[in-house]
């Protein structure tokens, strides 16, 4: 699949994490929408869609911006992401 790479997502707020594949030619914002959606649903809602969330980088610290890119970022296979 070279269109999309396995992430890892951790969500504190549920002390979760969840494999995750996303697509390398979406903006940050909508990757958040449909992760965001996506997490609701499987917590039968006990995660707030409606809290402003980031996208960061678990290991650099790097908070990405909405208007970015996934394949012009530093994610990759295997990349930790956290979403806070």
């Amino acid at each position: 699949m070279k269109n999309k790479v396995l992430i890892t997502l951790i969500v504190p707020t549920l002390m979760e994490t969840y494999d995750v594949y996303i697509p390398v030619n979406e903006r940050i914002s909508k990757i958040k929408e449909l992760v965001i959606n996506s997490i609701s649903e499987f917590t039968e809602n006990e995660f707030d869609k409606s809290k402003e969330y980031n996208l960061i980088n678990a290991k650099t610290g790097t908070i990405y911006k909405n208007s970015e890119i996934v394949r012009d970022t530093d994610i990759t296979n295997s990349t930790k992401i956290l979403i806070n």
